[in-house]
This record gives C-alpha cells, sequence and structure tokens, in this order.
C-alpha cells in the first residue's frame, strides 16, 4: 500500500516541497534513485497493490520525462536495465505458474476423493461424531457405577465430561454445511490460466468480467505480454548484431584478398 508520501509524490510530483523560486534537483535517468524497471516500461510493484500479490512499494523515481530521456539516449538497451527487468518478471511468471500447477493439483485430488469414494470433509466429521458417541456411552456406564457405589462426586464429575463431549459432537454435525457447500463448488471450479485464481465454471458473466478487469488478473496478462515483447527484441537485436559481424567478417575478408600496391 502506498504511503502518504508516494501518495503525494505522485500527484504532486517530488519536488511538492520547493518553493515557486527555488531550483529544481536535476536527476539523470541513470542516478540510483530512479527506478530502472519503470524506464523499461512499468513497475512491477505498481500492478498488484493491495492484492495478495502485493510486492510492496517501490521506493524509486517513477518519471515519465526520465523514461523519455533515456529511450532517447544514446545508451537506450545498452545498459542491461531491459535484462534485468525480464529476469525480473520470469521470477513472477514462475511464482504464478507454480500456484496455477498448485489450484489444478488440488482439484485433481478433489475430484480423485469424489470419483473413489474417499471421505470428504463431511464424512471425516461423521467419523469423529462416531467415535465421540461411542466415549460418552462408556462414560455413562461408568457414572451408572459410580452411582450404585455411592461415589456421587466422581460421577458428577464425569457428567460434566459427557455434556462438554455431547458439545462437541453437536458443533460437528452443525458445521459441515460451510465445508461441504466449498466442497460442492469446487466440483465446478477451475484454475484461471493466467493468474491462478479459481473461478467456477458458469458463473456470472458479471463477476467473470470483474475477475479478468481485476487488478491481479491484468497485472499477470500485462507481465505475460511484456516478457514475450522483451524476448522478440531481443531476438531481434541478436540477429542485427549477428548480420553486423557477418559484414564485418566479409569485409575484413575482401580487403586481405585485394592485390598489394
Amino acid at each position: 500500500m502506498l504511503s502518504a508520501a508516494q501518495l503525494l509524490d505522485e500527484l504532486m510530483g517530488r519536488d511538492r516541497n520547493l518553493a515557486p523560486d527555488e531550483k529544481r534537483c536535476n536527476v539523470r535517468w541513470d542516478h540510483e534513485t530512479v527506478c530502472k524497471y519503470y524506464l523499461c516500461g512499468f513497475c512491477p510493484a505498481e500492478l498488484f497493490t493491495n492484492t495478495r500479490s502485493d510486492l510492496g512499494p517501490c521506493e524509486k523515481i517513477h518519471d515519465e520525462n526520465l523514461r523519455k530521456m533515456y529511450e532517447k539516449s544514446s545508451r537506450f538497451m545498452k545498459e542491461g536495465y531491459e535484462r534485468d527487468f525480464l529476469r525480473y518478471l520470469q521470477s513472477l511468471l514462475a511464482e504464478v505458474e507454480r500456484r496455477i500447477r498448485r489450484g489444478h493439483a488440488r482439484l485433481a485430488l478433489s475430484q480423485a476423493q469424489q470419483n473413489s469414494g474417499a471421505p470428504g470433509p463431511s464424512g471425516k466429521n461423521e467419523e469423529k461424531a462416531q467415535v465421540l458417541t461411542t466415549k460418552i456411552e462408556e462414560l455413562v456406564v461408568q457414572i451408572e457405577e459410580l452411582g450404585s457405589e455411592g461415589r456421587v462426586e466422581e460421577a458428577q464429575g464425569m457428567m460434566k465430561l459427557v455434556e462438554q463431549l455431547k458439545e462437541e459432537r453437536e458443533q460437528l454435525s452443525s458445521t459441515p454445511s460451510t465445508i461441504e457447500s466449498f466442497a460442492a463448488q469446487e466440483k465446478q471450479m477451475e484454475v484461471c490460466e493466467v493468474c491462478g485464481a479459481f473461478l467456477i465454471v458458469g458463473d456470472a458473466q458479471s463477476r467473470v468480467d470483474d475477475h479478468l478487469m481485476g487488478k491481479q488478473h491484468m497485472g499477470y496478462a500485462k507481465i505475460k505480454a511484456t516478457v514475450e515483447e522483451l524476448k522478440g527484441e531481443f531476438e531481434q537485436l541478436q540477429e542485427e548484431d549477428l548480420k553486423t559481424s557477418i559484414r564485418q567478417l566479409t569485409s575484413a575478408a575482401l580487403k586481405q584478398g585485394e592485390p598489394q600496391m
């Protein structure tokens, strides 16, 4: 989440506290306080604010003019910023791809349990309730024996334990509704292949649109598109460098073959 100072910086600029006649601080695009990711296109920290993928605030300068100066400079794409940017974006994609795989594995396990007839959350609660019932019955027998022996205080203490076990058993029978509804919903769920979120199959279009326009989905979609774009640019640069090297080698070979005057 952005701090108050960062919000003011974005709205009014970092020099907001300077008087009109004060000279503004000139910062070059290659200064250490400038966000190099922003120079390359955007800062990933701005994509996921207040989502579960929040990367935290970026403390460095985001300035559109500095980005334009960098793009016009003779050092554009020669400082290694773009390669660092690509590596960072790829690491973010690798993390979301792990999340997507975990989501698929979770749904596959749930489906396998349903197909095999393995007890789900509700079945496990029923098993626990049966164990408690058996324990309660055993305690009731012991209480009757204590009562017949005149050990009233011990019998009363054990009755309190029986009441606690009965309350626990009632809780087990009243809680499965939430768990079962989620499990039933999970049968009809799928994993978003862009951001890893769980989606309900056949959900209302309005909720689908909300998801597609959400920060997390749009953020990862932008990262994925940028990675592909950067890869293409690097491949093109590599081809151009290769062609330049071939031309230079050819030119040098031709000069060596020329007759000496």
